[in-house]
């Protein structure tokens, strides 16, 4: 084959094809989701978007229930219409990963030109390397993937860096850059970090030069806000008319929605619990199996080399700047450094600060490779041989891919359907109560959509929580005049159904039914007809 020929194959639309179908593969040969998250709201609160739920159920997916439902409507269209076909859902949910490794490898390609041999290859490695993470690879082809609300925020990164080694940045691709990172925090607000930290990215340029670089920081900030309020508007403005919170029951602390109990109701199971382990938290994780900031047991490097690699830019950045009295030009590949490092160190520590949940942690574990192929040629000189940066970064990259150990997220058993359900045959005016705090709302779509769904013991509402929220949940039950039935698990929630049944002045009827579903690796949850006593 010609140069010219090799040439013509190294295009973005090539790369990113060879991605698609590298991703695709792999997808294929996983098991469809089946993950807790997908369980207790992807599912329900797509399905509650078209079938105009809010004002008949009560807290079915807990706490998630009143979460924003635009990403889990496109997921429910593709689980509803594509349940037959579960290899396919999982090639559309790979998708998004081939964007990310394109914008990814967009990225690295800036930085690898100068100092390394193949910066093609190596730009491919910096893609892989950070989204085979225990963050990203192990939710590929998951509704429970931080990576698909992140792609936003990904290609508004990689679209700003390239324009500004061209010196092409200006406020109005600043506004452009803001809407695509504002379009991530709409998805999901655990994407803000990011909006952030690009954000004081932009502005940080003022001290070196660029004069409108607050300027660009303040449209990249409309811009996102912009489109966030397009995004988010109607559900906020849901939330507060019926709840009193616009963000219900998230940071009620400030709100104070009468509902349920004034707090923040954040998690912070996994917040550092000493300022040491703040400062080192990274390395908690990357050197032996750690459920510090998971559920689940993980090990993985990729996150503390991101902040090392981000520190050496940094350090190195302004060593550079008393060395020589003035800083690089806004367009050098130490000031872009700087920037990436920015975004990465930022966004790192408002996460920290605000979940430490790792999972949330998937677009910074993404661009973990490209830090290092960027911090690489700081660390060791600018004159360093090609064939040293090359072999540096794969030792790295091999190290760390023999490191990782990846969480064991729940998926589904292999079916005909991705989504298999078998049901009693619920009345049309049936009421279904949740009576422990495990993940149920999937099965919603699957019952009369006149049923009436509650979930009366859970990490929202509960016999003992105080506000008004409970005692609706008393009285909807009181008043209600058809069939009652109960879901429950009493081998992972034992005497929570108990509880529930006692406090709403009720009872099982008669035998219960072992739930059959694809989603459930053994039958302990039961479905029972109820009786008042």
């Amino acid at each position: 084959m010609s140069t010219r020929s090799l040439k013509r194959l190294d295009h973005p639309a090539v790369w990113w094809l060879c991605f698609a179908i590298g991703f695709a593969i792999v997808a294929a040969r996983l098991p469809t989701d089946g993950s807790w998250d997908f369980e207790n709201y992807h599912i329900y609160n797509g399905f509650a978007v078209f079938h105009d739920r809010r004002g008949l159920d009560i807290a079915p997916a807990q706490s998630q229930t009143t979460l924003y439902y635009g990403i889990d409507a496109a997921y429910y269209l593709i689980f509803s219409a594509l349940n037959d076909r579960p290899v396919l859902i999982n090639l559309l949910l790979s998708l998004p990963y081939s964007a990310a490794a394109l914008a990814i490898f967009l990225i690295s390609r800036l930085f690898a030109k100068p100092g390394f041999l193949w910066p093609a290859l190596v730009s491919v490695a910096a893609a892989l390397f950070g989204l085979t993470g225990a963050a990203t690879y192990a939710t590929l082809a998951t509704t429970q993937s931080e990576l698909v609300p992140g792609l936003g925020f990904l290609v508004a990164l990689a679209i700003w860096l390239i324009l500004e080694k061209k010196e092409r940045n200006t406020a109005w691709t600043a506004l452009g850059v803001g809407g695509l990172a504002g379009v991530s925090v709409g998805l999901k607000l655990t994407e803000a970090p990011l909006f952030v930290g690009l954000f004081l990215a932009i502005g940080a340029r003022f001290p070196i030069g660029k004069r409108s670089a607050l300027f660009e920081a303040i449209t990249f900030g409309v811009g996102g806000v912009a489109v966030f309020a397009a995004l988010d508007g109607a559900w906020l403005w849901s939330n507060f008319r019926d709840y009193g919170n616009p963000i219900f029951p998230f940071m009620n602390n400030i709100f104070r929605s009468d509902l349920v109990a004034f707090n923040d109701w954040a998690d912070h199971r996994f917040l550092p619990k000493t300022t040491a382990m703040a400062l080192f938290y990274p390395a908690y994780w990357a050197f032996q199996p750690s459920t510090d900031v998971g559920e689940l047991s993980m090990r993985d490097p990729r996150i503390l080399l991101g902040c090392v690699s981000a520190l050496i830019l940094v350090l190195g950045y302004a060593w550079r700047w008393l060395r020589e009295g003035t800083a690089p030009s806004v367009a050098s590949l130490e000031s872009l450094g700087v920037s990436l490092a920015i975004v990465f160190l930022v966004s790192y520590a408002l996460w920290e600060r605000a979940w430490s949940i790792y999972r949330y942690l998937a677009v910074q574990e993404a661009l973990s490779g490209v830090l290092l192929i960027a911090a690489l040629p700081t660390a060791f000189g600018a004159r360093s041989k090609p064939w040293l940066m090359s072999g540096l970064f794969a030792l790295v990259v091999v190290s760390t891919v023999k490191a990782t150990e990846y969480p064991r997220w729940n998926r589904a058993r292999r079916a005909p359907q991705a989504i298999s359900v078998k049901l009693p045959p619920f009345e049309r005016n049936a009421m279904v109560l949740f009576l422990d705090p495990q993940p149920y709302a999937y099965l919603v779509p699957w019952m009369p959509n006149s049923a009436r769904v509650i979930g009366v013991n859970n990490n929202l509402v509960g016999p003992r929580s105080l506000g008004r929220l409970w005692s609706q949940i008393g009285a909807a039950v009181r008043d209600h005049q058809g069939p009652l039935w109960g879901i429950e698990d009493p081998n992972d929630s034992p005497g929570v159904a108990d509880v529930s049944l006692a406090s709403l002045g009720l009872a099982r009827k008669g035998e219960c039914d072992p739930l059959i579903s694809n989603l459930e690796d053994w039958q302990h949850v039961r479905i029972c007809r109820l009786r008042r006593e």
